[in-house]
């Protein structure tokens, strides 16, 4: 199973997690979705962006950071956290990475809330690269699981609370996603999947509040 989430297949198929995210986020939210970004979701998108951009200059700081499944083995533990703030696959995909986690971010942090949210990217980031290290081990970097487990934790959200045929049409679809994408080969899937289950758990023991709209506050 591969995690360079190349080819048209997996590129639709994040594309369509992200959309039904984005969607599912926008009918919680109403119309705050393009509202100005909170203030924790530019923060989570800086403390990403600033290492990946720098990296671009000095190539160096990948090698120090990014996931090596047989440097995790020697105790170099924290590459599999550190991985998500430098990305592989050159400046193309490493603007494409900090550009879709700049759209999911916001709205994440809305529908959240900016802590909720913080813990579901981290949490989704350390099981995507304990599954990229041990259970498929691959050398890499980059933001995408993280983003995508943060993205699709929104259908977790809507399958524990909503009754609306859409929303839960687009979590089943988010799902859907998830599953293909690992038929294909593409170890993105288990981030997809990894994420619903993660919303799911905490909606269940901390459930964000319910907006009704008004001016929203998150962090």
């Amino acid at each position: 199973m591969t995690t360079s989430g190349e080819g048209w297949t997996s590129l639709v198929l994040f594309a369509v997690v992200i959309l039904l995210s984005s969607l599912s986020g926008r009918t919680r939210l109403g119309e705050t979705l393009f509202a100005r970004p909170p203030r924790t979701a530019v923060v989570l998108w800086l403390v990403v962006a600033v290492p990946s951009l720098v990296q671009l200059i000095f190539p160096a700081i990948l090698d120090a950071l990014e996931r090596d499944p047989n440097l995790i083995r020697d105790d170099q533990w924290w590459r599999i956290l550190t991985s998500v703030a430098v990305q592989g696959g050159g400046p193309v995909a490493a603007v494409a990475g900090l550009a879709v986690l700049a759209w999911v971010a916001p709205i994440c942090v809305r529908v959240w809330g900016g802590f909720r949210a913080v813990l579901l990217f981290v949490a989704g980031q350390i099981i995507f690269g304990l599954f990229t290290a041990f259970l498929f081990p691959s050398t890499g970097a980059g933001n995408l699981g993280a983003t995508l487990a943060l993205a699709a934790s929104v259908a977790g959200l809507v399958v524990m609370q909503s009754k609306q045929w859409s929303a839960l049409a687009a979590s089943g679809g988010i799902v859907l996603a998830g599953v293909l994408l690992i038929a294909v080969g593409d170890a993105h899937g288990l981030a997809v999947l990894t994420g619903t289950l993660l919303g799911a758990a905490l909606t269940t023991v901390s459930p964000p509040p319910v907006y009704s709209g008004g001016p929203y506050r998150s962090l």
